[in-house]
């Protein structure tokens, strides 16, 4: 799947460049083009991906390019009388080319959940193709806001001046939940990643950024890029189709992944790799380890590897894409490591994929998650955030 990429506020304008990164490191491109929108310049100039004739700031009359400082209701305010420049900096996206566009953004700061929606709604009126939304739920105990987290300790780990303050009047809590609303009733998806998962016991949630965007853009890279040209050859590719028709079905979605490492019989050095190129590497692989391997990954993936903590047995819909040396994806493996999130998600039809990497040091599974209909997670957001309702 070929997608564009649109990045809004700070952590938002993270995850775009995470993204953008991630494409450069696969051998095959999955990502055309990203653009940024923020409200806060000095944000968007630290960006490192994102071509600079990409980065489009808002609301300068406003902010003077300082930010929202988390308050929804101005970037909410912005975004209307800026419609336009929103236009004018989608327009850059070459839709003839995209499959879909994701929307990325932190849901608990001011430009993320009040600009974000926005964006959907222009997009949803100009590309034709479907919008997803990548959102990053605040942690629960954060007291920054979108991609800053004051720590007494050490201090701030990303500057943000989009970031709200932790008093009353601008709970995080109340920006994410109002954000999920409007984005579940705008886009074609919203697949959803909780801060929390990657924090470590005792760190702060600023440090737990840089890995979140990380993870997060390598889960969805591993979708998108499933299903384009790849040499080896797969032995079934997850296409573009088989993507639209997973995403979408409701609720929310959620995307898990984990890895084991194994042998991909490489030889080391140059003249190593040279050996393996006119002699092959492929190592000898054990049948019932293989299986072994693809099963247990699997279940990692689905059970505890998550990017929002939910009830998958809620799930409608779900997709699956094998990453590993060839001689490790034994076709029985992979059946019965299909089978497996079938049992765990009652998803009757898995959609799958494999990609065939000589030079991978795992066995990566990558599963994603559609119609999610029950996360305490969402819960706690507030009551006006219901999975039952969600779709």
């Amino acid at each position: 799947m070929e997608i564009g990429v649109v990045g809004v506020g700070g952590g938002g304008n993270a995850l775009a460049d995470a993204l953008v990164a991630d494409d450069a490191r696969r051998a095959t491109e999955y990502l055309v083009r990203a653009v940024a929108v923020d409200t806060d310049a000095a944000a968007l100039e630290s960006l490192d991906r994102v071509a600079d004739d990409d980065r489009h700031l808002l609301g300068a009359v406003h902010t003077d390019g300082r930010g929202t400082g988390g308050d929804a209701e101005l970037a909410a305010e912005i975004a209307r009388e800026e419609r336009p420049e929103l236009q004018a900096a989608v327009d850059a996206l070459p839709v003839g080319r995209i499959d879909a566009t994701v929307v990325c953004a932190a849901l608990g700061g001011g430009t993320g959940a009040a600009v974000a929606p926005a964006v959907v709604d222009v997009l949803g009126q100009v590309t034709g193709t479907p919008v997803y939304v990548l959102g990053v739920l605040p942690g629960d105990a954060e007291a920054g806001g979108d991609g800053d987290a004051v720590d007494t300790a050490d201090g701030p780990k990303r500057r943000d001046p989009d970031a709200a303050p932790s008093g009353p009047d601008r709970p995080l809590a109340s920006n994410a939940a109002d954000a999920v609303r409007a984005l579940r009733a705008g886009a074609d998806d919203l697949v959803a990643a909780d801060l929390d998962v990657w924090r470590a016991s005792g760190a702060s949630y600023a440090a737990a950024w840089p890995t979140a965007d990380e993870a997060i853009a390598t889960r969805l890279g591993a979708l998108c890029a499933a299903g384009e040209a790849a040499d080896p050859t797969p032995e079934r590719v997850l296409d573009a189709s088989e993507l639209t028709n997973t995403f979408g079905a409701g609720g929310v979605s959620a995307v898990g992944a984990a890895s084991t490492a194994v042998d991909n019989g490489r030889r080391e050095g140059v003249v190593g790799g040279l050996l393996d190129r006119f002699g092959g590497g492929d190592p000898d692989v054990d049948e019932g380890e293989a299986v072994s391997v693809a099963v247990n990954t699997a279940r990692k993936a689905v059970t505890h590897r998550l990017s929002m903590p939910c009830d998958v047995a809620s799930a409608s819909r779900a997709a699956v894409v094998f990453h590993a040396p060839p001689a490790w994806l034994s076709r029985r493996g992979v059946e019965r490591a299909r089978a497996l999130v079938g049992e765990e998600t009652g998803v009757p039809e898995i959609r799958w994929g494999d990609h065939p990497d000589p030079t991978a040091e795992s066995f990566g599974v990558t599963v994603l998650l559609s119609g999610v209909r029950a996360s305490d997670r969402l819960e706690r957001l507030g009551d006006g955030v219901d999975p039952e309702r969600l779709g």
